[in-house]
């Protein structure tokens, strides 16, 4: 414990711990007033989380590096075992808002593309270190591979936020590892041309593509939740109507998962919105500083990934809120309800936490420098 301590208390660590504390407090006060037993529960997701938290920093991350693909692949295994169960029935695989995406064993329910976000950040930067192969487009097949595999599997349950995450995360880690690019705009320029293909080829459901058509629609009862999330905000005022007064936002469906922001905003008002996103930004400020000041491959490309998914969903639960986006089911990190996002995003931030706190030395030449 003692060691713990001293290694969680190095300068570097503190703004990424004062950032999550004051996110996780924010979250917490929100749901509980809510939902009291919801409250309850989120106090003991928030108990395990900062054991994983901890459990990250017993040891190395270039250790828990080799483990990558092993977890990468488990991950898979578990994607794959809740699509097959929306079809077949399979025990603990049951719908949940329409969707195949967790698994229930018992006294435990876990979201499987949780888990798959930070074993896809851990292994493409096992994958991009010291290689030199995506600097020619072939070579960019097997990191995209790494990405399409479980985002095909994640839009089957169906849950198109979650896996929206991965294509920023995959583009970020590839040009700073080296890719050129003017194939990373080659490969954006195929994607947009074959939208339309990926529109109808079934893995966007009829509900997803009513939540998009909601976004220019002038019916009041297509955008009910965003209208709602707003109005909770802009009740909320500069300093908020206090602890527990959600007269607005009590009735936003799912307000402690996909709409949080708009409870924080109508009990703490714009002081308290600009809290939790000042919060971020020193979290990812934090997150960029270790990456860059990295000189270890993997550590420099794990550090930044976890920074661009945690940024990339972040944001986009901010412009479903803001109905800048359609609404996609993804969580806040830190801050909505639920035990495997929470883990996951304390997982995350313990990765950063590792590596900032062990950067290791290499004899070589810099890290991404190509002739």
């Amino acid at each position: 414990m003692h060691r713990l301590w001293r290694k969680l208390a190095i300068a570097a660590n503190w703004p990424i711990l004062a950032a999550v504390a004051v996110l996780c407090t924010a979250g917490t006060i929100a749901i509980r007033a809510h939902s009291p037993p919801d409250g309850v529960k989120q106090l003991a997701y928030l108990a395990v989380a900062v054991v994983c938290l901890a459990l990250v920093q017993t040891v190395s991350y270039t250790t828990i590096g080799r483990y990558a693909w092993a977890f990468y692949c488990v991950s898979l295994l578990l994607l794959l075992y809740t699509v097959v169960g929306s079809k077949v029935h399979l025990p603990g695989v049951e719908a949940r808002r329409g969707a195949y995406a967790w698994i229930n064993f018992g006294i435990v329910t876990l979201e499987p593309s949780e888990l798959m976000k930070i074993s896809f950040v851990m292994v493409l930067a096992r994958y991009l270190r010291f290689r030199a192969s995506f600097r020619r487009l072939p070579g960019l097949l097997p990191p995209f591979a790494l990405a399409l595999i479980p985002m095909a599997l994640i839009l089957r349950q169906p849950d198109l936020g979650v896996a929206a995450l991965f294509c920023p995360t995959l583009l970020a880690m590839l040009f700073v590892a080296g890719a050129k690019v003017r194939h990373i705009l080659l490969i954006l320029a195929a994607g947009i041309v074959l939208a339309p293909v990926f529109w109808f080829s079934g893995l966007v459901q009829p509900y997803q593509r009513v939540r998009l058509e909601a976004m220019f629609s002038s019916d009041p009862a297509a955008n009910y939740q965003q209208d709602r999330a707003l109005a909770a905000m802009g009740a909320g005022g500069a300093a908020g109507k206090g602890i527990g007064n959600l007269a607005v936002s009590q009735h936003i469906p799912e307000a402690e998962n996909d709409m949080i922001f708009a409870l924080i905003g109508e009990q703490f008002g714009f002081v308290g919105s600009a809290a939790v996103l000042l919060a971020y930004i020193v979290l990812f400020a934090a997150g960029i500083e270790i990456s860059a000041a990295t000189r270890e491959p993997f550590g420099r490309l794990l550090a930044l990934g976890v920074v661009v998914l945690l940024a990339t969903q972040a944001l986009l639960n901010l412009m479903v809120v803001m109905r800048l986006f359609p609404v996609t089911g993804v969580t806040l990190p830190f801050v909505s309800s639920g035990g495997s996002s929470l883990v996951a995003s304390f997982v995350a931030a313990g990765l950063l936490l590792n590596i900032g706190q062990s950067r290791t030395l290499v004899v070589a030449r810099e890290a991404f420098e190509f002739d």
